[in-house]
Parts: C-alpha cells; structure tokens; sequence
C-alpha cells in the first residue's frame, strides 16, 4: 500500500491527497452512514488529519449530531454531491475517509463493521470481519485502535 493515497468526486472538482497509514478501517453500518451514501454501508477509513488536504476545490459542510451526541461534520461536492470524509468535533486530529472516493481503493480491507444494530438483513458478507452492534467495547468515536500490520 502506498504511503500517498489520491482522490476526489465524481465530477473532479473536489481533489484530496492523504499521506501516511490508516489508524482503523471499517464499514459503517448506521443508519446516518446509510442515508448519506444512499447504501447498505459505508467503507471507511480513519486517516490522521494532519495528513490529509484538499488540493483542489472546495467541498461544502453539513454539520449534525451523531448518534454519541457529538458533532459530526459531512464533507462533500457541492456540484455532484460525492460524500468525501466525515470529522467527529472530539476527534480533530482524524478524518473518516470514504474509502471509495480514492483513486486505488483496492487495497481496503475492513478492520470491523460497526453500528451492527442498524445492519441491512441482506447486507452481511465478510463473516470474518469482527461485528459490534455499536463502537467496539472501550473505544469512542472515531476508533483510536493501531492498525494491524
């Protein structure tokens, strides 16, 4: 896996560059995730912000509240509507990347799926990745876990 990863929308107006490892990979299974992407999950990645910039474009912001109470910032093209990354305003220091936004999301493989409570009941491949109904015990949002080598 590279250590600099590319991406943007479906139109192109809105480009991203995010350099260094991911610290926890998932599919999101809530119904906001749900809602947002229009899907049964979404593939996502936890990257350092600090690691992360927009190279071109600027995406709109929709700010809500999750489920935890915490604000959640949903970045996206305000011209084709293409979900970019999510920010939890406790956990600035990482992005919840959109896996599939990426130029080479090939090489994704989940660490978990999470919000197994809101789970599609047509929706369960992968019986090998690790499933929680919420977070996984002892973790807040977004996962501060190392990731797996």
């Amino acid at each position: 896996m590279p250590d600099a990863r590319t991406g943007g929308c479906l139109c192109g107006a809105i480009r991203y560059e995010t350099v260094g490892a991911p610290v926890f990979t998932l599919r999101c299974h809530c119904r906001d995730c749900q809602r947002h992407s229009g899907a049964a999950h979404v593939p996502a990645a936890r990257v350092p912000s600090a690691g992360f910039r927009i190279c071109q474009g600027t995406p709109k912001r929709y700010v809500t509240k999750a489920d935890s109470g915490n604000d959640i910032v949903r970045v996206f093209c305000g011209d084709c509507g293409t979900p970019l990354y999510v920010q939890v305003g406790t956990r600035p220091d990482l992005i919840g990347l959109r896996v599939c936004t990426l130029d080479d999301p090939s090489w994704f493989k989940p660490d978990a799926d999470i919000f197994m409570k809101s789970a599609q009941p047509w929706d369960h491949d992968q019986p090998d990745v690790p499933k929680h109904e919420t977070y996984p015990p002892g973790q807040s949002y977004p996962i501060a876990l190392s990731r797996k080598q």
